[in-house]
């Protein structure tokens, strides 16, 4: 049986397997997901190539302040972090948190870092991840689905129970935006310093146009998990999940349109737009290129 210490092994078809985190760092695409894979693209998606890993655990999350220095965390408390592009990884934490599962990571700069994941579990680093700390943004307990960064800098964590929580100070306090919903939140998605969109379960998905104190509802029509979303350089919104489903915005978010391109229904986990303006998404059947209508 694989351990998590156990290095990732080659795998012919790692791009066909689960994979559940993608960024384009501005030289390349990068991709983790099932068994330690880690997934690295020169030409927009087309081709990839796996680099060995030391981790078996499934990593679920990926962030990249600049295009040499990365983290990468997943189940049993697996933290891992690069210096060269992603090339090789080295791990941070100390292999004994095997009950810990980090949904997100998010590094402000190749110093300042963020791990969040199941049952509150809040980590920061102010030394590139020499050392991490434990936080609490709030008594509760929630699973943290993701922590992503406006343009103004302000931190937002999304998770169950419909929890979405801001930081104006680079995580040293946070406030609770009462969403209008009570089921799980998968995403923030800032667009400016004031408007930004919050999805989640079965098509729910809110917008607010002063960050975080009131909530427009924009359900989709299709009523599945939504996990993922982006903003197009050219200005639409893609928001994409369960079942090959997307939801495309060309109004900064005011309302959302139901899309599912043809050949396409595996269910999508995160997405990111190439330096050629493609999009490309990764979920349960590994990679895909696509083109928006």
């Amino acid at each position: 049986m694989a351990r998590a210490t156990d290095s990732a092994e080659l795998a012919p078809l790692a791009d066909r397997s689960l994979l559940l985190s993608i960024v384009n760092t501005g030289q390349q695409l990068v991709a983790v997901g099932d068994h330690g894979h880690v997934l690295i693209s020169s030409d927009n998606g087309r081709h990839w190539t796996q680099q060995i890993t030391p981790t078996r655990a499934l990593l679920t999350s990926l962030s990249f302040p600049d295009a040499q220095h990365g983290w990468a965390v997943g189940h049993d408390g697996v933290i891992m972090a690069t210096r060269d592009s992603g090339k090789t990884w080295q791990r941070q934490d100390d292999g004994q948190q095997l009950d810990t599962i980090y949904l997100s990571v998010l590094f402000l700069n190749a110093q300042h870092g963020f791990a969040v994941g199941a049952y509150g579990k809040y980590a920061f680093t102010i030394d590139g991840g020499l050392h991490w700390q434990s936080g609490q943004p709030t008594t509760e307990e929630a699973h943290y689905n993701r922590i992503s960064v406006g343009p103004d800098g302000t931190l937002y964590l999304a998770g169950e129970s419909g929890s979405c929580l801001l930081s104006a100070d680079t995580g040293k306090t946070w406030r609770k935006s009462e969403v209008p919903y009570d089921g799980s939140l998968f995403g923030v998605l800032p667009l400016t310093a004031q408007k930004i969109i919050t999805y989640g379960l079965r098509g729910h998905i809110f917008r607010s146009d002063d960050q975080g104190e009131h909530w427009v509802p924009l359900t989709a029509d299709v009523k599945v998990l939504i996990m993922g979303g982006l903003r197009l350089k050219r200005g639409p919104l893609v928001l994409g999940g369960q079942g090959g489903n997307f939801f495309i915005s060309r109004d900064a978010g005011r309302s959302f349109q139901a899309w599912q391109p043809a050949d396409f229904g595996t269910s999508v986990a995160d997405l990111v737009e190439t330096n050629d303006g493609a999009i490309v998404a990764v979920g349960e059947a590994g990679v895909t290129r696509l083109t928006i209508p």
